[in-house]
């Protein structure tokens, strides 16, 4: 029988958990998840022409958000306006996005061109190559259950 990733053997289930074991552990999974991000950001300079985590993560808005505005950003990113303001600049400096002129109404819908496309893609591909290779060899409930752990964490961030 596999063990469960969610849970070990060592410690008791959340409902009993110690305080310390409780402590221990959340700063456990924020260590991990700087990790994460550290070997994410280093992946995406061994690419030819690297995104950097800003503009991956707006194109990645604009890429799933269609209709999207700076404004739109700058609240999805608890950002100030003016801060997106430049980096949506630079973006369309790069040639990776574009304002959809077809759209009229408040504020300039963004969008991808196909160059800001196919870097979004290449970079995704990197990162999804490595989160490929480290579930090599996970079974498909462990893989399910770290999948569902992820959506409940990511879900306190949009209530």
């Amino acid at each position: 029988m596999q063990q469960n990733i969610l849970s070990c053997p060592t410690r008791t289930r959340l409902g009993t958990m110690g305080r310390e074991q409780r402590e221990t552990d959340i700063e456990s999974v924020y260590h991990h998840m700087q990790l994460i991000t550290r070997r994410a950001n280093s992946r995406s300079r061994q690419l030819a022409e690297p995104l950097s985590t800003v503009e991956h993560s707006l194109l990645r808005f604009i890429a799933d958000t269609p209709g999207a505005r700076a404004t739109d950003i700058a609240e999805a990113f608890s950002l100030n306006r003016s801060t997106v303001s430049r980096q949506v600049g630079t973006l369309l400096d790069l040639g990776y996005a574009a304002y959809d002129d077809s759209e009229a109404g408040r504020g300039r819908v963004l969008e991808l061109t196909k160059l800001g496309q196919e870097r979004l893609n290449a970079s995704a591909a990197v990162h999804r190559a490595a989160v490929i290779e480290r579930l090599e060899g996970w079974s498909e409930e462990q893989i399910s259950d770290f999948a569902e752990a992820l959506e409940r964490y990511n879900e306190a961030d949009s209530q």
